[in-house]
């Protein structure tokens, strides 16, 4: 399986290495390497980022569902 995106491939791929500051953790010297859209602009994110924004779409729709079920009327 490839590494996409660790070393010399990450390296010659993204600027500065694919490293600096996240904007969703705000850590800095992390590895930038997955592109998100956030607010109609394609952002660079680390991969703890990637995660965190996709267990949140989960968490919404897991909700949403719960929610639907409640308002169902229930049939005897």
């Amino acid at each position: 399986m490839s590494k996409a995106h660790r070393g010399k491939g990450a390296r010659a791929e993204y600027v500065r290495s694919g490293r600096g500051t996240c904007p969703i953790t705000k850590k800095t010297g992390v590895k930038l390497l997955y592109e998100q859209e956030i607010d109609g602009k394609k952002v660079m994110v680390s991969k703890a980022a990637k995660a965190a924004i996709k267990n949140e779409q989960k968490r919404t729709v897991k909700a949403a569902k719960k929610e639907d079920r409640k308002e169902a009327p229930v049939e005897a």
